[in-house]
């Protein structure tokens, strides 16, 4: 029996997909035809768009974070660039612009998307008053926008959540009070970030730890404040608080992929109704999902995709051979989070554990160390990016970090403490 398998996506999650698959589909010796569809000739590291708007070295163009798609692609994969127009997962067909595929199991990773269009007055100042740095042309003009910036207020905004790696607009707060401190105009700057969340981060520890970080460097917070508006001078929270800006950095909304609602998998937002520990659609069966366009409490990070790619592959191999699918995602997520003048925090956690101090990934060794400021956490957020190109997207384990997060060398002591943490 041959095995009909599609990956919709060619992000980082169906590309780790499709590669895992593939290999582990030869290693057993099953007969599987597997298609990747996608769209993007060029795939971008994600990771570097937030080193791109200060051109750091070997960040100062798009072709320091970009790279053919075709090239990650491995053996056993039939990589399709089409336009995908629709999902009938009742028929277990897809409808591209070349035509209709069948399949037996369908993989989602069709990521998610940022809209501009949906805040008021966001448009009309976008790339002008208003920027980002979530996209490659974004970042770019960021790049621009900073370096006529002379000081009065920078204000770094999340619009809502939830969106892709929710640290990384603090990682820009950082990198920007460095970047305004070597000019010379951090003192004639106020620096804010404004966030819909309660501080700079959800989990408490990790949120204490972080919060005061930006404290120390003079940001100013303003939690609880979602984004409705923006005007030439400032920008408005539904409940009609208002913050002045003379430059905004922005996060906008994000949404799924419209393809999931229509096919009624989705939330409404364009997000998988998905089983967070299955990775299984809660709508469908042998429809399983993966990386940005799940719904399930954990980031939206590469490293949680590459993580979630095991476990769909374990799952679609076991229900090939006529087995349940086993609950073995548990949000495992871990990240490197920038904190500016060669400094990183290293955070480690999951569905039920939140970031706590310790040692990572050797209990007692490290050599990382968790939930604290280290020149090292820097050195291996840099290093990252060749074990992404090498590693990650060819679907290839990274020593000693597996898909479940482990408890060994943490702290967890921290957690006893606060019990209602």
């Amino acid at each position: 029996m041959v095995h009909k398998v599609l990956v919709l996506g060619d992000g980082t999650g169906g590309l780790v997909v499709s590669n895992l698959m593939a290999r582990e589909a030869r290693r057993k010796g099953l007969a599987v035809d597997l298609k990747l569809i996608g769209r993007s000739p060029m795939h971008t590291y994600q990771p570097g768009l937030l080193f791109l708007p200060f051109r750091k070295p070997g960040y100062r163009t798009l072709a320091d974070i970009q790279r053919p798609n075709a090239d990650f692609v491995g053996p056993g994969v039939s990589y399709l660039q089409e336009t995908i127009a629709a999902i009938d997962p009742q028929a277990r067909t897809v409808t591209t612009d070349q035509g209709v595929h069948g399949y037996d199991w369908l993989v989602l990773a069709l990521g998610c998307r940022t809209l501009v269009d949906a805040i008021e007055g966001l448009p009309e100042r976008w790339g002008q008053r208003a920027h980002g740095f979530y996209t490659p042309d974004s970042a770019l003009a960021l790049a621009g926008a900073l370096d006529r910036f002379e000081g009065g207020n920078l204000l770094v905004d999340i619009a809502e959540m939830p969106i892709k790696c929710p640290v990384a607009p603090l990682e820009f707060v950082c990198l920007v009070d460095e970047y305004l401190t070597r000019r010379g105009i951090r003192s004639r700057t106020r620096l804010t970030l404004m966030t819909p969340l309660s501080g700079a981060f959800t989990k408490p520890v990790c949120n204490d730890m972080l919060t005061g970080m930006l404290v120390a460097k003079g940001v100013q917070i303003v939690p609880n404040a979602a984004l409705a508006e923006v005007t030439d001078k400032d920008v408005s929270c539904p409940d009609g608080k208002r913050v002045p800006y003379d430059l905004l950095v922005t996060i906008p909304p994000h949404e799924g992929s419209d393809l999931i609602d229509d096919a009624g998998l989705g939330d409404g937002l364009g997000f998988g109704l998905t089983d967070k520990l299955t990775l299984k659609s809660k709508k469908a069966e042998r429809v399983f999902l993966l990386g940005d366009n799940t719904n399930v409490p954990t980031s939206k990070a590469g490293s949680v995709a590459h993580f979630q790619a095991d476990v769909v592959v374990h799952n679609l191999l076991r229900e090939m051979a006529g087995q349940a699918a086993e609950p073995l995602a548990d949000g495992h997520a871990n990240c490197f989070i920038e904190t500016g003048f060669g400094r990183a925090i290293l955070v480690d956690f999951n569905y039920d554990v939140q970031p706590v101090p310790g040692k990572f990934p050797l209990p007692g060794i490290g050599p990382m160390t968790l939930l604290e400021e280290t020149r090292l956490n820097h050195l291996g957020k840099l290093a990252f990016k060749p074990i992404y190109w090498h590693m990650l997207l060819p679907g290839r384990p990274i020593p000693l970090v597996g898909s479940q997060m482990s408890t060994r060398g943490k702290r967890m002591d921290v957690l006893a403490a606060r019990p209602h943490a």
